[in-house]
């Protein structure tokens, strides 16, 4: 397969010969496209799906990598491996999580079905320069079932932003122990300015994990100046969530644990005793952000229209008539199912525990929420910009 890989990495680079393989719309029709583009006509379909995939499988030379940039996005990063795999974007991701969005580029596109290229983690030190240095337009920091799906859902909605909401490469990178915290801001950061010039135009919102908050510091050692938002919720209803459906955070996940030592379940009596810990241990992470300049703390109770056009209006995105329609529209969905209609659901998480186990939630955590929960004078505040909403 070896007499391909230069036409393999040509095709990685070329906007054109990616821009003619890509109308094709199903497999068949890509093969012909490749065989007539690699001049190997007698070539059988097997053989050359097989080519395919060694060449997925290799590393690809730096300067390969570097000639992407604008080109591909790094969308998962496997920490074991030290591999980075790349796709092409379809158009700017309006899903709820970014897996979603990635489920719907590998489906439309016969390309992306084939064509898995993967490089080193660091090769992106080659693509530095390649792409404008990227400056978000604000970080959605949670502690997750808070309402940020649907923050992040409506933002996405407005032609002048684009939204990575949990992205896979961006949380992996950071919770990888075994890179220094030094590597971690150089990758993170090129990872940013890769996703963001892949669509010129529109200014960048990261929806981060709610166990990203512990990375606080090196994220605003980046990014100092970038707005963000703090939501929180009813400790209660957050765990009731997470009891009909755990979180990664919530589950016990190993690869956690060097993050904060509230992920380790060494300690815990219990599944629930130790769900307390993790979310006590988020809260406080969050209510040590008292004071840090251009954030914004919200409340689940408060999200409603005006607050998501404050938020909007603080990250400096423009919300014109037919932006602010299309969000509505959203907000009368289920953030997480946008084809089901929204149905609160207060009730139903008050009563999954017993009232002893509330109890122990509320003794443990209530007084954490309050001191969270912003008054209504710090309810997102605007910021003045050149547009009105």
């Amino acid at each position: 397969m070896h007499e391909l890989r230069p036409a393999y990495h040509a095709l990685l680079c070329s906007q054109a010969e990616l821009a003619l393989c890509r109308q094709a719309h199903s497999v068949a029709g890509l093969l012909d496209a490749l065989r007539a583009l690699w001049g190997v006509a007698e070539q059988t379909d097997a053989w050359l799906v097989q080519a395919l995939d060694t060449l997925n499988r290799e590393a690809l030379p730096d300067e390969v990598v570097a000639q992407m940039a604008g080109l591909w996005l790094p969308h998962r990063y496997h920490a074991r491996s030290g591999r980075l795999h790349w796709c092409l974007p379809d158009g700017p991701p309006t899903e709820p999580f970014h897996d979603e969005y990635l489920s719907r580029c590998w489906q439309r596109s016969a390309l992306d079905q084939l064509v898995t290229p993967q490089s080193s983690l660091r090769a992106l030190a080659a693509c530095d320069g390649r792409v404008p240095r990227a400056l978000p337009a604000g970080f959605i920091f949670h502690l997750s079932r808070c309402g940020s799906t649907l923050l992040s859902g409506c933002l996405s909605e407005l032609d002048d932003a684009v939204v990575f909401s949990e992205s896979p490469v961006l949380t992996e990178v950071l919770v990888d122990p075994a890179l220094s915290p030094q590597d971690r801001r150089a990758h993170l950061q090129c990872l940013i300015d890769l996703k963001a010039g892949l669509f010129p135009g529109r200014r960048m919102v990261v929806k981060w994990n709610a166990w990203d908050i512990f990375q606080w510091d090196l994220l605003r050692g980046l990014y100092p100046a970038v707005p963000a938002v703090a939501l929180v919720r009813d400790p209660v209803e957050i765990l009731a969530s997470h009891h009909a459906l755990a979180g990664r955070h919530m589950s016990g996940d190993p690869s956690l644990a060097w993050v904060d030592r509230v992920f380790s379940t060494s300690k815990a009596a219990s599944v629930l005793e130790h769900r307390i810990g993790v979310l006590e241990g988020m809260m406080q992470a969050m209510g040590a952000l008292e004071g840090s300049p251009a954030l914004a703390r919200i409340d689940y109770a408060q999200l409603d229209g005006q607050t998501i056009r404050q938020v909007a209006s603080l990250f400096g995105l423009r919300c014109g008539a037919e932006d602010w329609s299309r969000m509505e529209q959203r907000m009368q969905s289920n953030a997480k199912l946008p084809g089901t209609r929204f149905a609160p659901d207060r009730a139903r998480k008050a009563a999954v525990f017993s009232a002893d186990e509330s109890l122990s939630i509320r003794q443990r955590l209530s007084g954490l929420h309050r001191s969270l929960v912003p008054q209504p004078e710090q309810r997102a505040p605007q910021r003045e910009v050149a547009h009105a909403l």
